[in-house]
């Protein structure tokens, strides 16, 4: 059977979850566990140095693949459901997919250093056995664990302003965007005209604006992920987010 290794609570693992369930692709999940799950995954990976990351898919005859995109072109190629990736569209599918990445990125760094500030969010962080085990301590483990992700990540490479206004310009295209594609009738607005990966990628980058009811995350970790200021200013994203969500999201 195909397995996905992810974290449950991750934007680019909900990404290729997305992808594989949209396309009814027969998978089990994974659950990866940070630090601890490590030298697998570089042996997995065949990468003993350098950075890994979850997503990771092994497919059924052997494949692995690292990366939500990679992931969800070879659901698009198996199952049924809406295409991923119709060739008429695949230069914009490509340009949205980088944007959403550097939103992403960027959300993840902000959501990060306010996890840093919440000890309740720390602990929460730490694996449940291990929180019980350690009580007040385990916001100390979680405090190494999200500080180690930040540098991974070089998210402390540029202050919270510069992070924001990246988010404030990814944001601002999806709404351009939008703005443009035509109607769908009763159906969700669509980036490109019609259900994509695009809009999969780019719905991902609201999880650090107001993270959707689906994400798997305790209540401290989600006040970390949920900007206030950004959800009164893009609720028509969240809205338009949502909605994605009710038409498209099988599971």
């Amino acid at each position: 059977m195909t397995e996905l290794l992810g974290l449950v609570f991750s934007p680019w693992t909900e990404k290729a979850r997305w992808a594989l369930d949209v396309r009814r692709v027969p998978y089990t999940f994974r659950h990866y566990q940070p630090l601890v799950g490590e030298p697998a995954l570089r042996v997995k990976l065949r990468r003993l140095t350098g950075r890994v990351s979850v997503p990771v898919l092994t497919t059924d005859d052997g494949r692995v693949l690292g990366d939500s995109a990679d992931i969800a072109r070879w659901a698009d190629g198996r199952g049924a459901g809406p295409t991923l990736f119709p060739v008429e569209h695949e230069a914009d599918i490509a340009r949205l997919i980088d944007l959403s990445e550097r939103g992403l990125a960027a959300g993840r760094a902000r959501a990060l250093r306010r996890m840093l500030a919440d000890d309740e969010a720390l602990a929460e962080m730490a694996p449940r056995p291990i929180r019980r085990a350690l009580r007040p301590l385990a916001s100390r483990l979680g405090a190494l664990g999200v500080a180690r992700t930040l540098r991974k990540y070089e998210g402390d490479k540029a202050d919270g302003e510069a992070h924001r206004q990246t988010q404030v310009a990814v944001l601002e295209e999806i709404r351009e965007t939008l703005a443009r594609a035509a109607p769908s009738g009763d159906a969700p607005r669509t980036l490109l005209g019609r259900f994509t990966f695009a809009d999969i990628a780019m719905s991902q980058v609201l999880v650090n604006v107001a993270p959707p009811a689906q994400l798997k995350l305790g209540a401290a970790s989600r006040r970390c992920f949920s900007d206030p200021d950004l959800r009164d200013r893009y609720d028509d994203l969240i809205a338009w987010r949502d909605q994605l969500y009710r038409a498209f999201r099988t599971s």
